[in-house]
């Protein structure tokens, strides 16, 4: 006999990396798993339930990011203002630490007065200031956890709530829209979910971002996303490229 998806569920969150991301979110990704495959629970044997929970966890992976130290942890870090070595326990931002200095500065340049940051993991505890409004929207409970932390302690104006970007109904409006190697996670062909957040998005400015080395660290042979490309062009969009060395930025103003 299978087991349910509740089951199911509780076998995925075993792993440490995955038990605080939301239960919503693994539900939609085994269910897209299953309809993909035309798979039933109730018809699976054990070798097979074993399959379907390890990829429902490389699937979900993508979304948690890898962690070197637990919640208490990082939590101490930030407690003790050692922002570096905070920012260094996310793979992510990790990454982007040379280039953190950059993007401030494009901020100050383009005048931004509030931010709306989209997937934002940790990146406002690398961003965020007084003088901006920031509003900070992840899945991961642990990363809301300390960037909420973050604004306490540095009296940063703005909010912090878990979104399912993929089941997109409203935003807050802001300056600037930054979604930092999200689009390659929630989207899939024929890029629909793109075009929805841009349109829905009430920002002037849009900063986004591709990886462009793999999750080996190789570099990939094509760090362009032409698919994006195309996508903005379509929708009359002229665009900057900015590159850093492990991802490429589309910088981009909305009419």
């Amino acid at each position: 006999m299978g087991l349910d998806k509740e089951q199911i569920k509780e076998k995925v969150k075993q792993k440490k990396e995955l038990r605080n991301l939301d239960d919503s979110l693994v539900y939609d990704i085994l269910e897209k798993y299953l309809d993909k495959y035309k798979l039933s629970l109730e018809n699976l044997d054990k070798f097979k339930i074993k399959i379907v929970v390890k990829e429902v966890r490389a699937e979900l992976r993508l979304y948690a990011g890898r962690f070197q130290k637990s919640l208490k942890d990082r939590l101490k870090l930030l407690e003790e203002d050692n922002i570096k070595e905070l920012l260094k326990t996310h793979t992510s931002t990790s990454e982007r630490l040379e280039f953190y200095p950059k993007i401030k500065e494009l901020l100050k340049a383009l005048k931004i007065k509030s931010v709306l940051d989209l997937g934002c993991g940790i990146n406002p505890i690398a961003i965020a200031n007084r003088e901006i409004e920031y509003n900070a929207i992840d899945i991961n409970k642990d990363d809301l956890l300390l960037v909420k932390r973050f604004f306490e302690i540095n009296r940063i104006r703005g909010s912090v709530f878990s979104y399912d970007l993929k089941k997109i109904k409203e935003l807050p409006k802001a300056d600037i829209c930054l979604m930092f190697k999200i689009l390659d996670i929630i989207e899939k062909k024929p890029y629909n979910l793109t075009e929805r957040i841009i349109k829905l998005a009430n920002c002037k400015y849009f900063l986004i971002s591709f990886a462009t080395r793999t999750l080996s660290g190789r570099p990939m042979k094509y760090k362009k996303r032409k698919w994006f490309e195309m996508l903005l062009k379509n929708l009359g969009y002229n665009y900057e490229i900015l590159d850093s060395k492990n991802e490429i930025f589309y910088l981009f103003e909305k009419n």
